[in-house]
């Protein structure tokens, strides 16, 4: 097995493809410059490439508003390229919690927490988001009342 052309050198974590397989989002703590051997903080990043049978981009930092000095993990795609992640920063109300960034005329806007039904004071992780947003599943821990994971609709 060969590693992707644009990994290796960092820790690059929970890949995901757009629903078109055009995107291949993934979490890493890879530097903003390629030069600089020293990993940072865990951002949201991607590459793309123009049809499933052309080469990747260079890696992409997904910027603000999504990355922030916390960690941002487990990216989730929807088919109209909103964004649902996990973070440790942006309010967290636990260690970790989901939010969804909504692409609205060509860029995401600010992420936002989910409900209080998905998001708590224990730590909400590794959502997956159906394409057409119909449902979320995600895995908890440390939550009052709730169980290993949780299927929400």
């Amino acid at each position: 097995m060969e590693g992707a052309s644009f990994s290796g050198r960092f820790k690059d974590l929970e890949p995901f493809f757009s629903p078109d397989g055009l995107r291949l989002y993934y979490s890493s703590h890879r530097s903003l410059d390629d030069s600089i051997n020293v990993p940072t903080d865990f951002d949201m990043w991607y590459v793309e490439r123009q049809s499933v049978n052309s080469s990747w981009s260079a890696p992409i930092n997904m910027g603000l508003p999504i990355n922030t000095k916390e960690n941002e993990f487990y990216p989730s795609v929807t088919e109209t390229n909103n964004l649902y992640f996990t973070s440790e920063g942006l309010g967290s109300k636990g260690k970790d919690d989901i939010f969804d960034s909504k692409y609205k005329e060509g860029k995401h806007e600010l992420p936002k927490s989910l409900s209080d039904s998905i998001n708590s004071d224990g730590i909400g992780f590794n959502s997956l988001i159906e394409p057409d947003e119909s449902f979320l599943i995600f895995t908890c821990y440390k939550r009052a009342g709730g169980l290993a994971a949780e299927i929400c609709i």
